[in-house]
Order: C-alpha cells, then sequence, then structure tokens
C-alpha cells in the first residue's frame, strides 16, 4: 500500500502541489531544517525528528500556511575529515600539509560530499517525509561560507570577536582545540577508568613536611607550578612517624589506612594561614622559569568532597588551573605539543603520549618516595566526539567569540520563545545561558569555513585585517575566487597597510557549530543575495531537533542571531528525547540491540512507526526505551481499526448499492438518531482537541486522541449500528442516514490523521471516492453546531458503566451471552442518562434496570488509600486518614477529591470505592454505582444457550467463507428446546433463509457443545 501511495505521489507531483496550492494567498510558515552530516545511514534520532519535522509542515499547510522545506546539508568539519583521512589512509595529521598538500585533502573531502549517501533520501521517501532534495543548501557553497564569513567579520566590528591563549578540550588525535559544548554531545563523556595517585609536595622550609595532593591525571604533574587551598577551609598537620602531611582536616579521617586509626594532629589551621608556603617541584624542570610559581595560592573551586582538600594545579592543562593562576601572576608552561606528546622540556617522558606515559610517571614518583596512594578509579571524562579519543585540557592560541558580553541579550531573547517543554526556557536552556562562557570557534584542521583573518607577519606591527566578503577577497588575490576553502584563501597576500610587510592569513578554520548556526542567513546567501527575503523569513515559526541540540544548534543559532540582530533566531521550538535500546541502554551498532528503522517500516508500515513515536512521551523530551512491539502496537490500535471500519462501510455499502449522491449528510438530518448525533460530536470535538494541541505544539497529547476515536467509532458507533445496516430495505431512510453519517465521520478523520499517518489517509480517503489526494484538502472547519458536550459526558458515562459491568460479570464467571434478569444501578453525577439505559441494558444483556437514588442500599462507600504516598506526605496525620478511608467517615468535593476535616487528599492518594453489602459484587465508577442479580433462571440459561448457538453458527459462516449479505439454508441436530424457544431470533440473527431438520449436501458441518449437549449445525449457501 505504501509503496503504491508513495509512487502516486511522485507521479502527480502531490508534495509539489501541497506546497505551491497556498503560495498565492496563504500566509508563510517558516521553518528551519537543522542539516544532518550526509554521512552514514540515518538512525532511529534521525527517523523521530524527521517524523516531526513532517508533521508540522503537513499540518500547517493544511491550514492554510505556505510551507516550502528545501533540505540542507551539514558538509563540513571533522566527520567528513575523519572520513577522508581514513580513504586517504591517513594515521597522523602532519601528513595532510606534509605529503598530501590542503588542496588534495580538501579535494577528498568534497567527493565525500559530492557523493553522499543516497540511502538519506530512500529513508526520507519510504519515512512519507516531504522535503526538497532538489534545492539543497550547503554549508560548503561558496554562497554559504561567504554568508558565514561577513557574519564573522560583523562579529568582529561588534567586538565580539578576539584572540587569546588560554585551555580548551583539546583533541590530540584530530590535533585541535574543541568547545566546552562539544564535551556535552551524547556520550562525548563517558565513563573512563584511570588512575589517581595522592602525592606528596615537600615544604620549601621543612624537609619533613608536605602538602598532599590528589590528582586523576598525574600526567599532568610534571607541568605543576601551584597548590590551591580553600582559604575558609581547616587543614591539619597530621604526623606520621617522622613526616607531617598538610591535608584538609575533614578528609583526615580518610587516610586511615595510611595514617592509622588515631594520627596524631599537631595542629589545625585555615586555608588562608598556608596562603604564600613554598614547595619543591615533584619533578625538576621548570624550578627556575616561573618565580611566582611552586608555592600555595588560593582558589574557590577547592573543596573537601574527595581528595585532600588541597588541589594540585597545572594551568597549562586545566581551565580553573589556568584562571586561578593567571590572576596570582602565575605564568603558564605547556610542555605538551599538538600530538599530545611530552616536548623535550620533560625530558624524562619525552616524545611519550601523555595518556600512555601515566603508568610510568607513577613509577618514577613511587622511586621517588613520593606517592602517598595509588588507586584505579572510574569517572566521567570527556572524549573527542567524532574520533572517540579521551580528550585533554591544553593551552592553546585560539580564536574565541564573546558570548559573555551579550549573556544579558541572551537571557532576554530567550524569554521570547516559546518552548516545549516550557521548562527548557528557565530550566537547561535558561541555566546555560547564565553560565554562558566565551566561545571557542577556532578549529586547527582544514574541510570547514576559514577564519577570514590577515596578520601582519612583522611581529611587532600587529596589524589585522578581517575580510567579510567575496568582493573583498577578489580584491586583495586580484583574481576570481570560485571557492572559498582554505587551500585558496591561504595564497591570498597582500602588503600591510601599516608597515608594508606581507599580510597572512591565519591558519585556522571556523567551528562547525558557526556554520550550522549560520543557517538561517546562510542558506539565502544573505546579505548579498535575497536579503528582503531573508528579512521575511526570521525569524522561524518552528524548529525542533533533539535534546542534545539545547547546547548545539539550538544555542548556537541563539548566539549568532542575538549577536548580529538581537533577535531570536526562532519563535517556537519543540525538544525530543532520546531513543533508547528496549532495555534502555545506548543504542549501538556494535552492540545490535536494535531493528534497522527501514526494517520496521517494512514489516508494520511507516504509519505504524510515525504514530508510536508521535504518541510517545519522548516528543516532549523524555528518552524513549524504543520497543518493536510498540509500533506494532499502533498497528492494532490505529491502522487496524481504520481499515475495519473503512471496510465495513465500503462493504454494506456495495451491497445496499449506495451512491455518491445518497452520502450527503444534509439530506438525512432528520433520520438523525441519538448514537449518530452522539459520534458527529465526537469526531468535531476530536478536531477540535487535534487542532487545539497542534497549534501549541503539544505533538503527542494530540496524537493521544486518535486511537481513542477509533476505539469509539469502531467499538460504539459502528457496533451498535449493525442492526440498521441489516435491515432487508436497502434504501430506508435510516439505513442512508447511517451511511451518510458514517462517510462523513471516515472522511473527517481521514483529514486530521492524514498529518500523522500520511500512507494510510491517503489510501482511505481514496477509497471513500475522492479523485484529489488527502493532502490537497483543508483542514476541516469545526462544526460547533454538532459538538454536544452533554452528550458525549452521557454516553462516556454510559460506556463506563458497560465497562464495570462487565468486569463484575467476569468476576463472577459469567459470560455475556447469558442474559441477567436486573441491573442495579445508582448514578451519582447529574446526567440524565434515560437515553443511554437500552444500550447499558443491551450491552450487559439484562432484562431490565432498577434506578437506585441511594447508592448505600447497593454497597458501602469506603476510601481506597495510596499508602505509599500517604504515609510520606501525611506523617502523623496517615493513621488518621486510614481509619477514615476505612470507615467512609469522609466527604467528595465538587473536583471529586476525599476531603477528611481540614485535610484534602489528591486523586492520586485515595479514591473512592464501594464494598457490597452482605458479599455481593459492586463497582463503582465516578459517576455510578452497580450490581447485577446473578440469580439465572431456567428461562434465562435457555436464552443464553440460543447466543451462544448463534454465535457457533456465525463462526461456521466464516468457515465457509460466506458473504456477509449470504442468506442461508439450516439444519440444527439437538438443542431442541432452544430452538424451539428462540427459533426466530436465531433465524434473523444467521440470515437463514430455510431451516431444515438435515441438509444432504451442507457447504459446512460442525458438531459442537451447546450448554451440555452435543449439537450438529449444518449450513449451505442460498443467495
Amino acid at each position: 500500500m505504501e509503496t503504491e501511495v508513495l509512487a502516486r505521489w511522485k507521479e502527480e507531483k502531490t508534495f509539489e502541489q501541497t506546497v505551491e496550492k497556498n503560495k498565492a494567498s496563504g500566509e508563510e510558515f517558516v521553518f528551519y531544517d537543522g542539516p544532518p552530516f550526509p554521512t552514514g545511514n540515518p538512525h532511529h534520532g534521525t527517523i523521530f525528528v524527521s517524523i516531526l519535522k513532517d508533521l508540522i509542515p503537513r499540518y500547517k499547510t493544511m491550514r492554510g500556511y505556505y510551507v516550502p522545506r528545501s533540505w540542507g546539508w551539514d558538509c563540513h568539519g571533522l566527520p567528513i575529515e575523519t572520513l577522508a583521512e581514513k580513504n586517504l589512509g591517513i594515521k597522523e595529521k602532519t601528513e595532510i600539509e606534509s605529503t598530501l598538500g590542503v588542496k588534495a585533502f580538501n579535494d577528498e573531502c568534497r567527493k565525500i560530499v559530492s557523493e553522499f549517501n543516497d540511502s538519506w533520501e530512500i529513508y526520507i521517501d519510504k519515512l512519507g517525509r516531504w522535503v526538497d532534495f532538489g534545492n539543497p543548501y550547503s554549508t560548503a557553497s561558496r554562497e554559504f561560507m561567504e554568508s558565514v564569513i561577513w557574519s564573522f567579520a560583523e562579529c568582529y566590528k561588534k567586538g565580539l570577536i578576539y584572540k587569546d591563549y588560554r585551555v580548551n578540550p583539546y583533541c590530540y588525535r584530530c590535533e585541535t582545540p574543541l568547545s566546552i559544548s562539544d564535551t556535552r554531545l551524547d556520550d562525548a563523556t563517558r565513563p573512563k577508568q584511570d588512575r589517581a595517585i595522592t602525592v606528596k609536595f615537600q615544604s620549601e622550609t621543612d624537609a619533613n613536611t608536605y602538602f598532599l595532593a590528589w590528582t586523576t591525571t598525574p600526567w599532568t604533574l610534571p607541568s605543576n607550578l601551584a597548590l590551591a587551598v580553600g582559604e575558609d577551609i581547616s587543614y591539619a598537620f597530621v604526623t606520621v612517624e617522622k613526616e607531617t602531611f598538610i591535608l584538609a582536616e575533614a578528609l583526615v579521617s580518610s587516610f586511615a589506612k595510611e595514617f592509622g586509626e588515631e594520627p596524631t594532629i599537631q595542629k589545625v589551621t585555615l586555608g588562608k594561614e598556608l596562603l604564600g608556603m613554598k614547595y619543591k617541584p615533584l619533578l625538576p624542570y621548570f624550578r627556575d622559569q616561573n618565580p611566582n610559581g611552586f608555592c600555595v595560592i588560593s582558589a574557590d573551586f577547592v573543596s573537601t568532597e574527595d581528595g585532600t582538600g588541597i588541589v594540585h594545579t597545572a594551568p597549562a592543562f586545566g581551565e580553573d588551573d589556568y584562571w586561578t593562576c593567571r590572576s596570582h601572576n602565575i605564568g603558564v608552561i605547556a610542555p605538551v605539543n599538538e600530538k599530545g606528546e611530552f616536548t623535550d622540556e620533560v625530558s624524562h617522558f619525552s616524545g611519550r603520549n601523555v595518556h600512555e606515559a601515566n603508568p610510568d610517571i607513577i613509577k618514577y614518583l613511587k622511586e621517588q618516595g613520593l606517592v602517598v596512594r595509588d588507586e584505579t578509579i572510574e569517572h566521567n571524562y570527556p572524549h573527542c566526539w567524532r574520533c572517540r579519543n579521551p580528550l585533554i585540557y591544553r593551552a592553546v592560541d585560539a580564536w574565541y567569540f564573546s558570548v559573555e558580553k551579550i549573556k544579558e541579550k541572551l537571557i532576554a531573547n530567550n524569554a521570547l520563545i516559546s518552548w516545549k517543554p516550557e521548562s527548557v526556557q528557565e530550566g537547561r536552556f535558561g541555566k546555560w545561558l547564565e553560565n554562558a562562557r566565551d566561545w571557542n570557534i577556532s578549529r586547527n584542521r582544514y574541510w570547514a569555513t576559514p577564519i577570514p583573518v590577515w596578520e601582519c607577519s612583522q611581529s611587532d606591527c600587529g596589524h589585522r585585517v578581517v575580510l567579510g566578503s567575496l568582493e573583498e577577497l577578489e580584491t586583495k588575490a586580484g583574481s576570481t575566487l570560485e571557492d572559498l576553502h582554505k587551500e585558496n584563501l591561504d595564497t591570498i597576500h597582500f602588503a600591510c597597510e601599516q608597515c608594508g610587510s606581507q599580510m597572512t592569513r591565519v591558519p585556522e578554520v571556523l567551528d562547525g557549530w558557526y556554520e550550522s548556526g549560520s543557517m538561517p542567513y546562510g542558506q539565502f546567501h544573505y546579505p548579498f543575495e535575497h536579503a528582503e527575503h531573508f528579512r521575511s523569513h526570521f525569524p522561524a515559526d518552528f524548529i525542533v531537533e533533539y535534546t542534545g541540540q539545547i547546547r548545539g544548534w539550538f544555542y548556537y543559532l541563539h548566539v549568532l542571531s542575538t549577536a548580529l540582530f538581537d533577535r531570536p533566531a526562532f519563535q517556537n521550538c519543540l525538544v525530543h528525547g532520546t531513543l533508547l535500546a528496549a532495555d534502555g541502554k545506548k543504542i549501538s551498532k556494535s552492540l545490535k540491540n536494535y531493528t534497522d528503522p527501514m526494517e520496521l517500516m517494512k514489516k508494520y508500515g511507516a504509519d505504524a512507526l510515525r504514530a508510536y513515536l508521535l504518541s510517545s512521551h519522548a516528543v516532549q523530551m523524555a528518552d524513549l526505551a524504543f520497543r518493536d512491539d510498540g509500533v506494532e502496537e499502533m498497528v492494532k490500535s490505529l491502522s487496524l481499526p481504520l481499515w475495519n471500519a473503512l471496510s465495513f462501510f465500503t462493504t454494506y455499502a456495495e451491497i445496499d448499492e449506495i451512491d455518491s449522491e445518497q452520502l450527503d449528510l444534509t439530506q438525512h438530518e432528520s433520520h438523525l438518531t441519538d448514537l449518530d448525533r452522539f459520534i458527529l460530536s465526537e469526531i468535531e470535538i476530536t478536531i477540535r482537541q487535534v487542532q487545539e494541541e497542534l497549534d501549541e505544539y503539544n505533538v503527542h497529547e494530540a496524537a493521544k486522541y486518535l486511537p481513542k476515536f477509533l476505539d469509539t467509532l469502531n467499538n460504539w458507533y459502528i457496533r451498535r449500528s449493525r442492526q440498521r445496516v441489516w435491515a432487508p430495505e436497502k434504501n430506508s431512510p435510516d439505513k442512508l442516514a447511517f451511511y451518510s453519517v458514517l462517510y462523513t465521520t471516515l472522511q473527517r478523520f481521514t483529514q486530521i490523521l492524514s498529518p500523522f499517518c500520511p500512507f494510510i489517509a491517503e489510501s482511505v480517503w481514496k477509497a471513500l471516492g475522492n479523485s484529489e489526494s488527502v493532502h490537497m484538502s483543508a483542514w476541516p472547519t469545526i462544526d460547533g453546531t454538532r459538538c454536544n458536550e452533554d452528550l458525549s459526558k452521557r454516553v462516556a458515562l454510559a460506556r463506563e458503566i458497560i465497562s464495570a459491568g462487565l468486569s463484575l460479570r467476569s468476576k463472577a464467571s459469567i459470560r455475556v451471552r447469558q442474559p441477567l434478569q436486573e441491573l442495579q444501578l445508582a448514578i451519582l453525577e447529574e446526567l440524565s442518562l434515560e437515553s443511554q439505559l437500552p444500550a447499558i441494558q443491551e450491552e450487559l444483556n439484562v432484562k431490565s434496570i432498577a434506578i437506585i437514588k441511594d447508592p448505600s442500599l447497593i454497597g458501602e462507600r469506603i476510601g481506597k488509600a495510596n499508602s505509599r504516598l500517604i504515609g510520606p506526605r501525611y506523617g502523623k496525620d496517615a493513621k488518621r486518614i486510614f481509619s477514615a478511608l476505612k470507615s467512609g467517615n469522609f466527604t467528595i468535593d465538587d473536583d471529586g477529591k476525599i476531603n477528611i476535616d481540614e485535610l484534602v487528599l489528591e486523586h492520586d492518594e485515595a479514591q473512592v470505592v464501594y464494598v457490597g453489602k452482605e458479599g455481593a459484587d459492586v463497582e463503582a465508577v465516578k459517576g455510578a454505582v452497580l450490581t447485577f442479580d446473578f440469580n439465572i433462571s431456567e428461562e434465562l440459561k435457555i436464552e443464553g444457550l440460543a447466543r451462544d448457538l448463534v454465535r457457533q453458527i456465525q463462526e461456521l459462516r466464516k468457515e465457509a467463507d460466506f458473504n456477509i449479505s449470504d442468506r442461508i439454508a439450516l439444519a440444527v441436530q439437538g438443542g431442541d428446546q432452544v430452538l424451539a424457544a428462540h427459533e426466530n431470533y436465531i433465524t434473523q440473527e444467521t440470515l437463514t433463509a430455510e431451516r431444515l431438520p438435515k441438509l444432504e449436501n451442507a457447504d459446512i458441518e460442525k458438531t459442537v457443545v451447546i450448554g451440555e449437549s452435543n449439537v450438529t449445525i449444518q449450513l449451505s449457501r442460498i443467495s
């Protein structure tokens, strides 16, 4: 079915038609599509967000908006470079410049991008997402890159971009610094085992006194330049044998193994008294290079949660260390090169990778007698988000965006954004903004937009030029530039305006986040083209991505938009959660703990996958343990019920030769029943509910109304209308009214279903006789005249009563086909159920209903407590609550809450139940209490057997593959008493035209047990 629909859409250009139909008259709805990398296949996460990116534009199109949506590719950055290195056999970054050349390397990156995996289009099509793949924007195009360098130049003019030497997360495999947010991506920070050591630093003034410091990065110890303490923390001088150790008093007990259970504490002093004390370096490398180093300093990040309360500080390899030492005029010494190897300055470990050198550094320190404790710990450690290598923190020259300068504007503009869920605004996004730090926007790589800065080669000149357009670049180059990548811009040199020396471009390229954050204007080549178009399409009405983008794309869009335009980049933002494997673990190719989305779509259909995800709480940022059977469940609760409803309509409409002109509902208004008016009310209410929720981007709330309505349509309206369809007269007013109501209801439901499940909606729409696509139709206008909330409440209560009655029957082990004499019913709500009593009577198969005014005549009212909640919440009052609930000594307020004296219990804390008198079974729903007379007379028993016989005959009709309308000849041997009492009922229900003692050539024959008797049934088709 879905394959045929896809083919028809492409042949008829349905997507293009839906976009164009609103272009002239419709208001535009602006949607920004975050660009994915063109590498690899789509996974569960990208499939999920694609469904959301399809739903809202489809809905807005049906509401009359013009919603163009073009695809985009994020073509730059480490993901592409990593593939290029693999293809070219590059092991080290230095090979790119020294052996291969930047142009050849970037050419390979271009090739990868140009031959992007077409699986994206295959998956997206299969999913039913509509997007224009024919005109994608690319972050690697000359036009996009020109917009990026323009934004850089603008921000530089505003004083928001500067160069500095400071500590950043650093990947020595990729040989580039990263930003703080890169370490927050997905599982970039994850568990890692490391050796942690406690070392002793000898006092400069007392050879037997040592400061104890704990570190999880022993490789930074050769670069130690200070020890940090908390000024108001108490420090103990602990003597063990001939040595005295200084550490936080609160942590002395944690060294019982090393110090003994009752160590000798010579004195205790505050950290402020230790400031300025000098100590000897652990390793003999930099003693004379930093006159202000190797002393005790204060820092506010020191705590007594772990370690020793004294922090070893290496300013080149820790952000806190860097700023603390900088404030104390302690310089930076960084004896680690770009590859993460010790330089010759650290002679014992020269050329060794820092992590690999850890064991030998520990061994060396132990040989010097400087290690007090050596242990292995597991801690969360940052890794490169692309190559997965462990990161280090390293001081490097880099370019920074001064986020802190515009922090207040960022916070103010955040207040203008509508977030879903709302908690993101002041929660994760708001808190991230409050703590925002300047952004490292430079990377020491190749395949990205070059930083458009030229500096004078004369070191004491300091002149700098920023070029922000292709025109400026070509003027300086003296030639046309077809491409703006590094290999082309690096060849541009010109004379310094101040000293005449040569100006050379700085080597760095921009962070990929800068480029994706430039998408709003970059996709239009603003400001060089389409300036008015951009201004009318900014900010976006809507964007959506997963929770990781709170500190990623959402953040960088917000920063650049605020910096350039002092406006948010988007007005409405939906943040969805992360999809996990069924066991709650991360979805992993290596673990093979998930089913490929393509396989799921082939097995269950794309609509079932869409419905499963759209109705999940993952839409509202919750994590979802993805279950394949959850997709299967949507087939059962949505797809099949809709097909069943359609099949019922088309089957009987064909039998009765109903034509389209007879389906005009307005022709049958005078013949509508209460049941008809109910389902017409329900579909209008459902349209309103779905519309209201989608208008607020409450997608999962909107989605839940769809299966709910289908349940009402199938299991109430259609099931209770079967007798009308089975009436022999083809064109009776009642039958035509039913067909017109069901047709109208299916039409309108299919329209509101179409953004959620476009394939089945299209198929049903076509089966209903519509020539044009459902997606070309407008969202149905709510007919308020048909909304009858009172009727809906009455039917809802009736259905609850029926459900409770069926539960009572089940408890008593009495099948529904067995009639009972009486239902006793007390209605608690002020609703007239008179019109619903026949339905209740029929559904519960009772001869009569006795309305009881006083529910206490049926059962005793008590309260059922949720002790798990009441105990902790109410403390000493809990006993009083339990007693009152058990005795029924409470009142019910207008909200249905239980009141016990001054206490008001919430709905989740207690609920009202009824206990039957003298052991009778009683059921209670919110608006009623009920019980049955379970005494079964012989007459009732025989009637129940007649119903059993009808069921067996119907089953045989199915087995014989008779058509629904076929009349039959019936012979029954046995069950004479049943036949005698209920022959008319049996023949009418089974479409029996002729009843005979025996059939010689029956189409089907079977012996079954009815009650305690064997009964042989024979059937033959007559017509």
